[in-house]
C-alpha cells in the first residue's frame, strides 16, 4: 500500500477542519445570557438603529412563539429575554447533525436617558421582535424677557 493510502489524509483534513472550527467559534461566539454549560444556548441577533424621533431594535428569533418572549425595562435598561423550545418529534429519525440552537436566551441594551420607556412598542411578525422606542421631547427653550427697573 502506498504512504497515502494508509494515512488516510481525507480523514486527517476532516478532523483539522473541525479542530479549527470549534477553536473559531469559541473565540468569537458571545456568552452572554448563556445559562447551560453544553453550549446549548443561543443569543438571537439584532439590529440596532436610530431616527430622529427614536430607536428601533430588531431581534430575529426563528422559531420562538411570541409567547415564550419577554421584553422588560429597568432603570434604563432594556432586556429581551426568552427560550427557544426543541421538537420533541424525532419520527425515528436518527440525527447525523444537529446545528440549531435551542434553550434560553437573554440580551440586555442600556438605554439613553432621554428615552420614554412607557412608550416603547412591541411587534412580533414572522420571527422577528421590533421594539420601537421614542425619545422624549427635547425641552424647548423659553425666553425670559428682562425688564428694567427705572
Amino acid at each position: 500500500m502506498t504512504y497515502l493510502a494508509t494515512r488516510k489524509p481525507m480523514r486527517n483534513l476532516f478532523s483539522l477542519h473541525n479542530q479549527m472550527e470549534k477553536v473559531f467559534s469559541d473565540l468569537f461566539t458571545s456568552h452572554e445570557g448563556e445559562t447551560d454549560t453544553d453550549n446549548t444556548a443561543w443569543m438571537p441577533t439584532v439590529d440596532v438603529s436610530e431616527t430622529e424621533n427614536g430607536f428601533e431594535i430588531r431581534a430575529e428569533l426563528p422559531g420562538v412563539s411570541e409567547k415564550d418572549v419577554n421584553v422588560s425595562v429597568t432603570d434604563n435598561l432594556l432586556t429581551i429575554k426568552g427560550e427557544k423550545h426543541q421538537e420533541a418529534e424525532t419520527d425515528g429519525k436518527n440525527y447525523h447533525r444537529v446545528e440549531r440552537r435551542y434553550g434560553s436566551f437573554q440580551r440586555s441594551f442600556t438605554l439613553p436617558r432621554h428615552i420614554e420607556t412607557d412608550a416603547i412598542k412591541a411587534e412580533f411578525k414572522d420571527g422577528v421582535l421590533t421594539l420601537g422606542i421614542p425619545k422624549v421631547e427635547a425641552a424647548k427653550p423659553t425666553e425670559i424677557p428682562i425688564t428694567v427697573n427705572s
